[in-house]
């Protein structure tokens, strides 16, 4: 299976964030999510490993409005050394000054977990830049799989706002490459709801998105992600989510799966791309799934069957100690099957 990385990633370290006005250090998001997961791959030499190609600027600007906001903070930013900012941790109860706002962008940013910093931008698009190359390769080679290393994420960005550790979304901006040979099918396997996604597409008949994710009556996003959430127009039939409950087993999930992939082949798409995100492991630091690292081989065989050419793209999964093992995994049962 060939494996796009990006380059890039290392240079956006998000170590804080802000929760309800205090500082809080943030050790989630980090670089080395990226670096085991590479590691773990080239373990085995089936995987063979190529840069994201640089794409115009364009190919991401005209899709999110936000595009100049996050270039133009990243490159103010003089470095990301927080002693160098004492006024961004002002402490609990505290106004924000306002010198800190384009740091978080209120009309952009849905959230204050999603800092722009100084390498923000370049990793970000170089995530963006993974994906497109991935769509690329689908449309030009005889590739049947790619997968993309993205990081950071993207299926919280949608057409109006980014967050949730994501800026600029990854799977639409290759799906609307790829939508130049035909249909494409989205599904999102990240613990959260793909509400950037599902929301780029709410009116495109073109796209199939579906998401299987934690409900969000007590889960991130919360105002995106429930069950009767339906498209209006020629869409009302693109779009699936199952939302399922805190403590979801094996069984549980892939019960879920199985409704998700007959919606896929009604829909009969020309590709798929995979939102493939590891966070529904038991041991994730950030979900509350109990899915065991062995039944990604089983989820990724059971996606090869649709027998589709495939775009995986990378979002979440926190735990190092299991992250690699899962992604490895899920590639591994794909690929013995194409």
């Amino acid at each position: 299976m060939l494996v796009i990385k990006n380059p890039h990633h290392i240079n956006h370290n998000p170590h804080w964030k802000f929760v309800l006005g205090q500082d809080v250090y943030e050790t989630r998001d980090i670089p080395e999510r990226a670096i085991v997961i590479e590691n773990k791959l080239k373990e085995d030499k089936e995987f063979k490993f190529i840069n994201a190609k640089s794409f115009p600027e364009y190919f991401i600007s005209n899709t999110h409005p936000y595009f100049r906001f996050i270039k133009q903070t990243s490159k103010a930013i003089k470095d990301d050394k927080t002693e160098n900012y004492p006024d961004l941790f002002p402490g609990e109860g505290a106004n924000l000054p306002r010198k800190i706002d384009p740091l978080w962008g209120g009309l952009y940013c849905t959230d204050c977990v999603t800092p722009i910093m100084k390498g923000t931008y370049q990793a970000a698009r170089g995530s963006a830049e993974a994906a497109l190359t991935g769509a690329k390769i689908l449309l030009e080679n005889d590739k049947k799989e790619v997968y993309a290393l993205c990081r950071p994420s993207g299926h919280h960005a949608g057409p109006r706002v980014f967050g949730g550790y994501c800026y600029f979304n990854n799977v639409v901006l290759a799906a609307n490459l790829l939508l130049e040979k035909g249909k494409v099918a989205l599904l999102d396997i990240d613990y959260h709801h793909g509400n950037g996604t599902q929301e780029f597409f709410s009116s495109n008949d073109k796209v199939f998105t579906s998401s299987i994710h934690a409900d969000p009556e007590v889960e991130y996003p919360y105002f995106w992600g429930y069950e009767k959430e339906i498209y209006e127009g020629p869409a009302i039939l693109a779009n699936y989510n199952a939302p399922l409950p805190f403590n979801t087993t094996d069984d549980i999930y892939l019960e879920a799966l199985e409704k998700v992939l007959y919606k896929i082949k009604t829909f009969n798409p020309d590709f798929l791309v995979i939102s493939a995100g590891f966070d529904t492991h038991k041991e994730d630091t950030i979900g509350f799934f109990n899915l065991s690292t062995d039944v990604y081989t089983l989820i990724g065989k059971k996606l090869a069957n649709l027998q589709l050419p495939t775009l995986i793209c990378q979002e979440g999964g926190y735990n190092l100690n299991v992250l690699g093992d899962s992604v490895y995994n899920f590639l591994k049962g794909f690929s013995q099957l194409r």
